[in-house]
């Protein structure tokens, strides 16, 4: 049989000269070396046959058994069940890929949230993916990914091939589902080191100097390009423990390593008492967290926060 939605029906054909009765049809099926049939006993062996509806795509084994005078004919067939229901696991779009000064890739893209189990992106040398120097899967979907790339060959001035597709899981039935790849976007390497920190983010950074980040002249809240700079993070998102380090990767955001920093207004303080605060610009919650003497975060603030919009 052809490939088929959830509903399996057929007619017997058959001959025989004695009349077969109900009591003297069963049909059996499952997928293909499972071992494991589904029984259906009693059937009209005259009628249209229906199975039950099947969710579960797959090759599936059909068997049909019939007695009558004491003599049982088998026969056996298969069918394939596709995908049977109206759930969807969407395709990805790629935005836009960013190259930042120090080599590391920056992906903006979407992915559907719906179902969403995990992204999966891959990057290539070529727009067929035949070479492929790098893939990440099983992780958080944010919309601008730091690719990682202290393991992949990044050598420079290449032109390079991105794509990402989506795993879905439909909790509702227990089945799991692939997207399609998203569009392909190309581009061209830049200069990469191995770095302590690879992660690079926009935030906004407040020094020791002030009291707090919210109520003095050092308004976090703010958007704006006074108190917004570019930092590396040893993680991949922020977190509890990450440490913060300048844009090279290598050098950590103490002092006295922190003279760009002050630029004058708010943004001051940092090379002597640096950074306290920091709420990066990605973040929709707008959370603010706190800073320690070392450079490493240590939580969300509970006394100072942001309006979400």
């Amino acid at each position: 049989m052809a490939t088929a939605e959830c509903k399996i029906s057929f007619g017997i054909d058959y001959t025989s000269s004695v009349p077969v009765t109900n009591t003297a049809a069963t049909v059996s099926y499952g997928i293909q070396g499972s071992g494991n049939p589904t029984v259906i006993s009693n059937i009209d062996p005259n009628s249209v046959v229906e199975l039950p509806v099947i969710q579960t795509p797959g090759d599936y084994d059909l068997t049909v058994e019939l007695s009558a005078g004491g003599v049982l004919a088998t026969k056996t067939g298969s069918f394939t069940i596709g995908n049977c229901s109206s759930l969807s696991c969407k395709e990805p779009q790629i935005n836009e890929i960013e190259i930042k000064n120090n080599g590391q890739i920056v992906m903006d893209y979407f992915v559907d949230p719906t179902d969403l189990a995990t992204p999966e992106y891959q990057i290539a040398t070529d727009q067929y993916f035949n070479n492929i120097i790098q893939m990440k899967i099983d992780f958080d979907y944010t919309p601008i990914e730091n690719v990682f790339m202290n393991n992949g060959n990044y050598t420079y001035s290449r032109e390079l091939y991105i794509r990402v597709r989506k795993h879905c899981f439909f909790k509702s039935v227990g089945i799991s589902g692939v997207s399609g790849w998203s569009n392909v976007v190309s581009f061209t390497s830049g200069r990469w080191s191995m770095q302590k920190a690879p992660y690079t983010f926009d935030a906004y950074c407040v020094s020791g100097k002030f009291e707090d980040p919210v109520y003095t002249d050092a308004k976090i809240c703010l958007t704006g390009s006074t108190l917004l700079k570019t930092i590396n993070l040893n993680t991949v998102t922020p977190q509890v423990g990450s440490f913060i380090y300048l844009t090279d990767g290598t050098t950590p955001a103490l002092p006295p390593y922190l003279s760009s920093f002050d630029t004058g207004g708010a943004s001051v303080g940092f090379n002597e008492n640096g950074i306290r605060w920091v709420r990066f610009a990605n973040d929709n919650e707008n959370k603010i967290y706190e800073v320690e003497k070392d450079g490493r975060i240590i939580g969300v603030s509970s006394m100072y926060h942001c309006e979400v919009n």
